[in-house]
């Protein structure tokens, strides 16, 4: 019997996905958990996985590049053998919306100067790439790729956009208004020529067919110095005001933010931890967990081991709030926050309390360069119950962290500084003291549990050698 393949949830709060592009072709064979799909989510891009092995048959109808598809929607089916017959999907509608998926306008009105892929398929680029695709106004669908698989690289954008420059024809020595219907205008152009009091129909487009702010740019100064000279009077320089259009999981984790400070009653705790033996074990074990996975242990992921070894003593910290209930989660999965050029990211360590350091080590490794790309495994962004966030590395000594809801607390960790500290015989040293910071909804902790909990974190990292 047929297995269905469905957008399954995966992230905690993801509603619905972009489709990227397929992986395999209707009819091919493929493999349990091998990639079949790749597809933008509220926070990366990350590839779902065939769900069992057989013949990949009947592709939904209008799931393809572009297309918005619900999660729990059937987008395909695993068949047995090559014969056996699966039912029919109605089509999906189409492509997503352009506000949602954050697509220029029209961008059709830009001159061919390459054939798209002749197989016609969805084009291959991550996320990162498509944005700059929409920054420099280039039509994907023809960019020839370079890389693995035809997928586009930035140089090819940039390649092609330089051909379309060379290609294009010498402008006319007399601009005429060219009707504001015959060209497409960006977003961004639009909303500085109405700051700027720009008439639309009095500018001319780039050679890309398409009105830019660099165009409405250059109209306004070449009226303010028309006008300056038509009068001898210096006008005031208009201001160029610039807007960035937020990515998707720049959107959903503001969204997100703006809902955990709205629904839940949040307060912090601090203290300070002496990181002298945790920093003697970091040595201690460093070299040995560097020959076994490739990677050096970080101060974050003796953080996440101790973490989840407390959680295990404090079940209401492994909690979410539900309807006037705790729901207990029976297992320890710690996030840990990334931020990237393209929003924040909370990879998640699952069982986390059941790993040893070198394993900690190496997810926290791959984790780092899915981040670089912005590519995560199906299950690599969902099921978390607690987060750590840590910006020592950027030289903060202290902040308070918005809870990732449903969780019910976020530990914020700061930069390490020798610090004169008074000791037990009266007398002055210098330690490496680091600060820690708890945001708690007190609906699942109140200020004594929430006490103890970070008073136990605070004594494992400074008796760490009890974690092995």
């Amino acid at each position: 019997m047929a297995v269905e393949v469905f957008l399954p949830k995966m992230s905690d709060h993801m509603e619905a996905g972009v489709i990227i592009g397929w992986l395999a072709k209707d009819g091919d064979r493929v493999e349990r958990g091998q990639p079949i799909l790749e597809l933008e989510t509220d926070k990366a891009a990350v590839e779902l996985e065939a769900p069992e092995s057989g013949i990949l048959k009947g592709l939904r109808l209008g799931v393809d590049a572009g297309a918005n598809v619900p999660v729990g929607e059937t987008i395909a089916f695993i068949a047995a053998t090559p014969d056996e017959v699966v039912p029919t999907l109605p089509p999906l509608g189409g492509a997503a919306p352009i506000a949602e998926l954050q697509v220029a306008a029209d961008q059709r009105s830009a001159p061919e100067v390459e054939a798209p892929p002749e197989d016609g398929g969805p084009v291959r680029a991550v996320p990162a790439v498509r944005r700059i695709a929409r920054e420099l106004g280039v039509d994907l669908q023809k960019v020839k790729g370079s890389g693995p698989g035809g997928r586009v690289l930035e140089a090819d954008v940039r390649t092609y956009l330089e051909a379309q420059k060379q290609a294009a024809p010498a402008p006319q020595p007399i601009p005429q208004p060219i009707p504001t219907e015959a060209v497409s205008v960006s977003p961004i152009a639009r909303r500085m020529a109405e700051e700027l009091g720009v008439d639309l129909a009095q500018v001319k487009p780039s050679a890309l067919g398409r009105i830019t702010k660099e165009d409405i740019r250059a109209y306004a100064e070449s009226i303010e110095k028309a006008a300056s000279v038509g009068t001898g009077l210096a006008l005031p320089i208009l201001e160029s005001i610039e807007w960035l259009d937020l990515t998707r999981a720049q959107l959903m984790t503001g969204q997100r933010m703006v809902e955990s400070v709205h629904t839940a009653p949040q307060f912090a705790l601090t203290t300070c931890v002496d990181m002298t033996r945790a920093l003697e074990l970091r040595e201690a074990v460093l070299a040995n967990i560097e020959a076994e996975t490739g990677a050096r242990l970080s101060v974050t992921g003796i953080l996440v081991k101790i973490v989840a070894t407390v959680l295990r003593r404090y079940p209401r910290a492994n909690a979410s709030f539900v309807d006037g209930r705790l729901q207990l989660h029976p297992q320890v999965n710690v996030g840990v926050a990334v931020g990237t050029d393209e929003g924040l990211v909370v990879p998640v360590i699952h069982d986390a309390d059941q790993k040893s350091l070198a394993e900690i080590t190496r997810v926290l490794s791959e984790y780092q360069e899915k981040a670089k790309r912005m590519r995560f495994g199906q299950n690599d962004l969902s099921g978390g119950t607690f987060t750590i966030s840590n910006l020592g590395m950027f030289g903060i000594d202290q902040f308070h962290a918005i809870i990732n809801p449903p969780e019910s607390a976020i530990l914020a960790v700061g930069r390490i500084v020798k610090t004169p500290v008074g000791m037990p015989d009266d007398s002055i040293a210098l330690r490496p003291m680091m600060n820690m910071t708890l945001s708690i909804d007190h609906r699942s902790l109140d200020g004594m549990l929430g006490a103890k909990f970070l008073a136990l974190v605070k004594e494992r990292l400074e008796q760490p050698y009890l974690i092995l």
